[in-house]
């Protein structure tokens, strides 16, 4: 972790150091050599960029491709999403301590996976998967800094920077770190979450790589809740006990750990496109086009004013020049109109050495151009510099090497000349705008492959330096598990895209999982293996295609060989008009194998191991989604899941006998009136099949009513301020087991039905957002009976800052 900081402190040193050039004086300007100044000191470094940079060229690209931009506003949102997690976490409660982990509120069973995973939920919710990871395309660097304090001794600090290197390359890095010591004892809490990730693509755009490498440690001292002494004196608010540390808790010698590594790359190369000619055709016609008019702008400077020489004559300041009184005056017209009769035979003129025509504007010319026109207007040969031949009539004149009416004759024949070779090159650009292919969107088509590889590891650890006899009888005094895991999917697909077929993917996965322990456990007349190990094939496909505002998806996926079964079959419409609404329907269905704890699992508590062959599970979604601006949001999920997995009041794993039948819906909806706003989200559930193994609270609600103005003169400063109301029906949570890290049924303890007020003031500052709350402010006068969990209380009245801090060079 140190060498972790170490790196990143190294890395924005870097792109913080400012060169400092010594500017050349005016007597030495010959002089090229740029001289590095130690003692100088200059105002800083001028960044100039090609063309107009606006906030919308600054992208965040998900991984399924959906782009949005950098926002440094201050909404309601940004004080939601302000926490650890950096999400909103409305349908979550925290405990006590920064970095601990959340009693869920409602249940999502979107998206799910056919890979099962570790196990460990609760110690998951702040690790991040492969769908919470951006890709960036960036004009300038670009950082960004988010800090917050904790609850005694510590701080969060999320620390971010990104540039592309070129147009095509963009690379970014990231480190999270958290450390919060708690109200409580044995409640310390240590994170560390660092990413890195690469984004290219070719100039053509026909192949697109990028990937990501993140790494993970979440450490959290456990102390198994308060114990019902210590529950009693809290909520009978002894004074004697309002310094949370003199409350005892179940144990103080336990820690649990979650770390890891992820690997994943994507790449994607187009085999075939017309798209593609049609824009390489009109490439090569319009940069044509461009060299065919740049020509001839420069006939028409040329026509319109002469060509200076190296000693800065121009034709204006030779109207001022007297003739020699030696040599009679030449026609005025004449000399400016080009039209002095000149012999065949001497029709180039003899210039001295050091007399040059500038032609460095005629960017569209070739070297080899370039150097026929400077060897048909400068002879390098023996006649005499002062010697001109002017008409066939005249004989020959002596002139002077200052004479100035005969170098403007020679301006102005090297002028002809050139306007003649230029028009030579013109020629061979000359084209139009009728060559250009018109792209028609029906005959578009395009084949690709694509191939997307990711291997990742964890280790889920529980440390106990003497066992607890909460968890009853252990094999050893002091308690060491570790549970390892190992997975890697790799796939292969082929996508066409046309008007016809939208975009239709067939992909192929290769799946390898190594679910492991030390050693096999021989207990009693029961032997529990040390491993879950294998490999599975998957066949599937999706398709996506839009007709007008109307948007269709679907998606199915199957094992078709292997150690595992699983499939899923994923379908959506939507209609969307513009930004005023958008409504969207879904369905899903899959079937995958509990997670990998479920199944098996080794600890040196005796009662925690296990092996089971359960079946898999069964999870059938319906639901409807609709937003806007104007009318809100609302989002109705309808659930049926058989064989439904759990922990029970004794922490073993079962298969729930009957249906879980699962409805839940949420709206969303502010009410502006002049400068003050309210903004209301409620949610509501119903467990109509189910309610003895799966229980959540009927209504959760957030409203939050505040204020919103620029203040002070010139208004350089954007305040946001007001207090959200927090409140949710009472229930039996699930109560939190620290050797599991799970969350397991209970039937004794009911929580909920307490408010929780929390004031805020957040301001803005140009590209800073400054957040300032006091929570639970009501926690004085409502009374102690507030709980995250059964035997874990939620916080007590909190002062909290932090600024979120964005740089754009």
């Amino acid at each position: 972790m140190k060498k972790l900081v170490f790196f990143m402190l190294f890395a924005f040193s870097i792109f913080n150091i400012e060169a400092q050039i010594m500017k050349l004086d005016k007597l030495d300007r010959n002089d090229n050599i740029s001289r590095n100044d130690s003692t100088s000191f200059n105002d800083g470094v001028e960044i100039k960029i090609d063309g107009v940079t606006k906030y919308t060229d600054y992208k965040i690209i998900s991984i399924n491709n959906d782009t949005t931009f950098i926002d440094t506003t201050l909404t309601l949102k940004k004080d939601f999403l302000f926490n650890h997690i950096r999400k909103d976490n409305f349908e979550l409660l925290a405990f006590h301590n920064q970095g601990q982990t959340f009693s869920s509120l409602g249940y999502n069973f979107e998206n799910n996976s056919l890979l099962p995973s570790i196990g460990a939920n609760a110690k998951h919710f702040n690790y991040y998967k492969i769908e919470d990871i951006s890709y960036y395309e960036v004009p300038t660097p670009t950082s960004e800094i988010m800090f917050k304090t904790a609850l005694e001794q510590g701080q969060v600090l999320d620390a971010f920077l990104t540039m592309n290197t070129s147009r095509q390359f963009n690379y970014s890095i990231a480190y999270k770190g958290l450390r919060s010591l708690g109200k409580y004892r044995n409640s310390l809490a240590s994170h560390g979450n660092f990413r890195s990730t690469f984004n290219y693509h070719t100039k053509n755009k026909k192949y697109f790589a990028r990937g990501h490498f993140s790494s993970f440690d979440l450490l959290n001292n456990e102390n198994g809740g308060l114990t019902a002494a210590s529950i009693a004196y809290f909520e009978n608010n002894d004074p004697n006990y309002t310094d949370r540390a003199r409350l005892d808790v179940n144990f103080t010698n336990a820690e649990n750990l979650l770390e890891g590594k992820r690997y994943y790359f994507e790449q994607q190369i187009t085999l075939f496109s017309k798209k593609h000619k049609i824009i390489e055709h009109n490439k090569i016609v319009s940069d044509n086009l461009k060299k065919y008019n740049s020509v001839l702008a420069q006939i028409r400077s040329l026509n319109s004013k002469s060509i200076a020489s190296p000693n800065k004559l121009n034709v204006n300041s030779l109207k001022k020049i007297e003739p020699s009184k030696e040599k009679k005056p030449l026609n005025k017209k004449e000399i400016l109109n080009n039209e002095l009769p000149i012999n065949k035979k001497d029709s180039i003129l003899k210039l001295p050495p050091n007399t040059l025509i500038e032609i460095s504007n005629i960017d569209s010319l070739t070297t080899k151009t370039i150097n026929n026109i400077k060897k048909s207007i400068v002879q390098k040969d023996s006649l005499s510099v002062n010697t001109a031949k002017i008409d066939s009539i005249t004989a020959k004149t002596q002139l002077k090497e200052s004479d100035t009416i005969i170098k403007l004759d020679s301006v102005a024949i090297a002028k002809k000349i050139i306007i003649d070779s230029l028009l030579i090159v013109a020629s061979e650009f000359k084209t139009d705008s009728t060559k250009l292919i018109p792209f028609n969107k029906k005959i578009y088509t395009d084949l690709k492959f694509g191939h997307t590889f990711m291997y990742e590891t964890k280790h889920y650890r529980y440390k106990q330096s003497s066992a607890s006899s909460i968890f009853g009888d252990s094999f050893e005094a002091s308690i060491v598990d570790h549970t390892s895991y190992q997975k890697l999917d790799n796939q292969f697909y082929v996508q066409l895209n046309s008007a016809y077929t939208g975009s239709l993917k067939a992909k192929i996965n290769y799946f390898n999982y190594n679910y492991h322990y030390n050693g096999i456990l021989f207990y009693d007349s029961e032997t529990i293996s040390d491993k879950l190990k294998g490999n599975a094939i998957a066949f599937g496909a999706d398709w996506k295609v839009k007709f007008g505002k109307f948007h269709l998806n679907a998606d199915a996926t199957s094992i078709i060989a292997g150690n595992i079964t699983g499939n899923s079959i994923k379908a959506s419409a939507m209609i969307k008009k513009d930004s005023v609404f958008s409504f969207k329907g879904f369905a899903e269905y899959t079937s995958k194998t509990p997670d990998f704890n479920k199944l098996l699992y080794q600890s040196d508590y005796k009662n925690y191991n296990w092996q089971n062959n359960f079946s898999n599970e069964e999870i059938s979604m319906i639901g409807v989604e609709f937003k806007s601006n104007k009318w809100g949001n609302l989002k109705a999920t309808y659930n049926l899941i058989d064989n439904y997995t759990y922990f029970d009041e004794d922490s073993k794993p079962v298969q729930a006998n009957e249906t879980l039948n699962y409805f839940k819906v949420k709206a969303n909806k502010a009410i502006s009136y002049r400068k003050f706003t309210l903004d209301n989200t409620i949610m509501y559930q119903n467990v109509l099949k189910g309610e003895s193994f799966f229980r959540v609270p009927e209504i959760v609600t957030r409203n939050t009513f505040y204020y919103s103005s620029h203040v002070f003169k010139g208004k350089p400063m954007f305040l946001q301020t007001g207090v959200t109301f927090k409140y949710f029906t009472s229930f039996k949570a699930n109560a939190y087991n620290p050797l599991l890290s799970e969350f397991v049924l209970q039937n004794n303890t009911e929580i909920g039905n307490f408010p929780v007020l929390d004031f805020f003031a957040n301001a803005q500052i140009r590209r800073t957002r400054i957040f300032l709350k006091v929570e639970n402010l009501n926690a004085g006068f409502t009374g102690r009976n507030y709980y995250s969990a059964p035997n874990y209380p939620y916080r007590d009245l909190t002062v909290r800052f932090g600024v979120v801090w964005n740089w754009f060079i």
